[in-house]
């Protein structure tokens, strides 16, 4: 009888310890993702001040109130950092494009959308100020991200064209690139440059994209 009472019983302690290991393991889980979020936030408020120097990693642990162990605990350079904060800014952007292009129906409207939404990210001079330095200092570090993972890294931008593309009935897959390639290559340019595109620059680019499309 004392066999058979506890086998009957032991699903059940199994399954409450189970619940108790899950419940811990989702706190430590949520207390990491909580760290992680609070050092970008820091590291970026950090960007923000001293652009276009990059701050240190003594700078970023004394703002965030951690030790350098704890940093590296979450990422295993200073670079990995930076480049968290980079892709974070990356998907905000595409969050806000998503939002603004769902906002209109005409697919060709979508990519216009999304054209003046990429070409304004260098208008604003603060912002662009900070991809800038962030992107200069990868670039000097030799970071991976100036080579194959940057297209990784614009994914979430890129993506929101195949949408509008399809539904014009074209071929996603190369006029989704082009259109790409010629509004990220006149962000860069006017990145690199200090400057930013007029608003008759950001509409004939938009225009030209359009014009170059195959629709069936």
């Amino acid at each position: 009888m004392q066999n058979t009472t506890s086998d009957s019983q032991s699903p059940a302690v199994v399954s409450r310890a189970s619940q108790a290991a899950d419940r811990r393991t989702a706190r430590q889980r949520q207390s990491a993702a909580d760290e992680v979020e609070r050092l970008l936030a820091v590291t970026l408020d950090l960007i923000e001040k001293s652009a276009p120097a990059i701050p240190s990693v003594s700078a970023i642990v004394a703002a965030a109130g951690i030790s350098n162990q704890t940093l590296y605990r979450s990422f295993p350079s200073k670079d990995d950092l930076i480049l968290a904060v980079l892709e974070q800014g990356t998907d905000r952007v595409a969050s806000n494009l998503k939002e603004r292009m769902a906002g209109v129906d005409d697919p060709q409207e979508k990519i216009l959308v999304w054209t003046r939404g990429v070409l304004r990210q260098v208008s604003d001079t603060g912002a662009a100020q900070i991809s800038r330095s962030v992107l200069e200092h990868l670039h000097k570090a030799g970071s991976s991200s100036q080579n194959g993972s940057q297209e990784e890294l614009l994914r979430p931008i890129t993506a929101l064209l195949v949408e509008p593309l399809v539904s014009l009935g074209c071929n996603a897959d190369l006029d989704g690139p082009c259109i790409a390639d010629l509004v990220l290559g006149a962000m860069r340019r006017h990145l690199w440059s200090s400057t930013a595109p007029t608003r008759d620059e950001i509409e004939w680019i938009g225009r030209f994209a359009l014009g170059g499309l195959h629709v069936q």
